[in-house]
């Protein structure tokens, strides 16, 4: 008998240390070899953060969301939300009672089952601490209570009816953590964890017992190139597989790469202080509007970078409406509307920043002379002034100049992020309305909106909403901008995600077939 055990007893042994080596092994650099399958992946700047809940950079989103799971994700490639943690969810008619049916035989990265109790204890986690995290108040603030149905259902109570709530939790820093592991990062239950949690060059292995298909890759490694011109060149010498965050662009002949590119979910606009003369009046507002060719402004200084704008929601979002009727360039019409509003100073002021933003990749000064040389073709005599960022946003906020140029880049996907955040009356005493912009009908239609969880009716509500902004014009849309990655020739199945952060579980190489 003793001559049976002892083999199984050694066998049961070195079955866990191979285990206990898989899981903690850190892969070197090569791209060959023992490592397996490797993606090398280029960002532009050094994450500051490996923490899921204190994300907000996009070098932080590419490197974590193939770590961190939340209850659900944003579907590849869209901002439509779709099962992830949770295989299904309900919501009650009044869109405060969230209840999620979890997936079964998930665990972290460290062997921590999922189960209800633990989501519980970590949602009432993170709303004790939301005031410590950039997003904590914005995804756990509208959380009144979590309850645990059974050991597989939790529900979410909300203070008040909040239909973004769904994709405020399918951001980043809504993804669910587990204990801390070594050098006090949390674990995981994505297709990857984190085997060199070092921000400079951070190295993920796929995890062999996630829940999901493995990933096509054994190993990413990120690499910290911030010229733009080295990140295209090293994917086209095959030194990086992915290089994110280059200029949206035609892809040249013969490269070694090819472009992909998608909405940045961000809208750049001219704003009025529409409590203010003498732009209080919509009339002049609408005159203004109909002075500025905004296709023109993205043709001279956006190429392929941003497209022409209209209503406040871009391209991607539930909501956008290319048939919407805005007011098309007309400097006759123009002159004639400014006529009539007895407007006699014809002067204005406009603030704008230094250096670019996602929305306005050609900077503020280049922008504000652009839209200077229209505004004179009708009359008008522009002064400009110029301030950091920062004390531009400050400038803006004591309501200096009369025009402004600002712009957003949405935090959650959801089209209240474009229309209630930025022009409902009740975001004026908070900053975020700009443009100080009332409007009761409008704030009506948003509040409505806000409380609904059926898209098709949300969608509605927001055409309505945007066909009234637009008529009032607290801004001139001027464009969407547009983000772009470049792929080395051989890599395939990328989805360029409009959130930020692609799913890298998916990618593939041509070699790999």
């Amino acid at each position: 008998m003793r001559r049976i055990i002892i083999p199984l007893v050694l066998l049961f042994i070195i079955i866990g240390i191979g285990r206990h080596l898989d899981r903690n092994a850190t892969p070197g650099s090569s791209s060959q070899g023992s490592n397996g399958r490797v993606l090398v992946v280029a960002l532009p700047e050094t994450p500051e953060t490996l923490h899921p809940e204190e994300a907000t950079k996009p070098a932080e989103m590419q490197v974590l969301r193939n770590v961190y799971e939340g209850l659900v994700r944003f579907a590849p490639g869209s901002t439509k939300v779709e099962p992830c943690l949770a295989t299904a969810w309900e919501v009650s008619p009044d869109a405060r009672r969230w209840t999620f049916q979890l997936r079964r035989n998930v665990i972290f990265h460290d062997g921590t089952p999922l189960t209800a109790e633990y989501v519980k204890m970590w949602a009432e986690k993170r709303m004790a601490a939301k005031d410590k995290y950039p997003y904590g108040n914005f995804i756990f603030g509208p959380i009144e209570r979590v309850e645990v149905i059974n050991k597989n259902s939790v529900r979410f109570y909300l203070r008040y009816p909040y239909a973004p709530f769904i994709r405020n939790l399918a951001m980043l820093p809504a993804a669910l953590t587990g204990p801390t592991q070594t050098e006090g990062l949390p674990a995981g239950t994505g297709p990857f964890r984190l085997a060199a949690p070092h921000p400079r060059q951070p190295v993920l292995t796929a995890f062999p017992h996630y829940w999901g298909p493995q990933p096509r890759a054994d190993v990413i490694t990120f690499k910290v190139i911030p010229e733009e011109k080295q990140r295209l060149a090293m994917a086209a010498q095959g030194k990086v597989d992915i290089a994110n965050d280059v200029t949206p662009q035609k892809t040249p002949t013969g490269a070694g790469y090819y472009i992909k590119e998608g909405t940045g979910l961000s809208t750049g606009y001219l704003g009025f202080y529409t409590d203010k003369p003498p732009f209080d009046n919509p009339q002049l507002r609408r005159a203004i509007c109909y002075a500025i060719d905004r296709r023109a402004l993205v043709n001279k200084l956006f190429r392929y970078s941003a497209v022409p704008a209209c209503g406040p929601i871009p391209p991607g979002v539930l909501g956008y409406d290319d048939a919407l009727e805005c007011h098309p360039y007309d400097p006759e019409k123009a002159m004639r509307l400014i006529e009539e509003t007895g407007w006699s100073d014809r002067s204005v002021t406009i603030i704008t920043y230094h250096g670019p933003r996602p929305y306005n990749p050609a900077g503020g000064p280049s922008l504000a002379a652009a839209i200077r040389d229209q505004l004179e073709l009708v009359g008008i005599e522009v002064k400009i002034i110029v301030y950091p960022w920062k004390e531009c946003k400050a400038a803006i906020h004591r309501r200096e100049g009369d025009l402004f140029l600002y712009g957003w880049v949405s935090d959650n996907g959801d089209p209240d992020n474009f229309t209630y955040n930025l022009l409902a009356t009740s975001q004026i005493e908070c900053g975020l309305n700009t443009a100080r912009y009332a409007n009761p009908e409008a704030d009506l239609l948003m509040a409505q909106a806000q409380q609904t969880t059926d898209e098709e009716t949300r969608a509605s509500l927001y055409h309505k909403a945007q066909e009234i902004i637009i008529r009032d014009a607290p801004w001139i849309c001027l464009n969407y901008g547009l983000r772009a990655v470049a792929l080395h020739s051989d890599i395939e199945r990328y989805i360029f995600q409009p959130s930020g952060g692609a799913y890298l579980n998916l990618v593939s190489k041509r070699e790999w077939r």
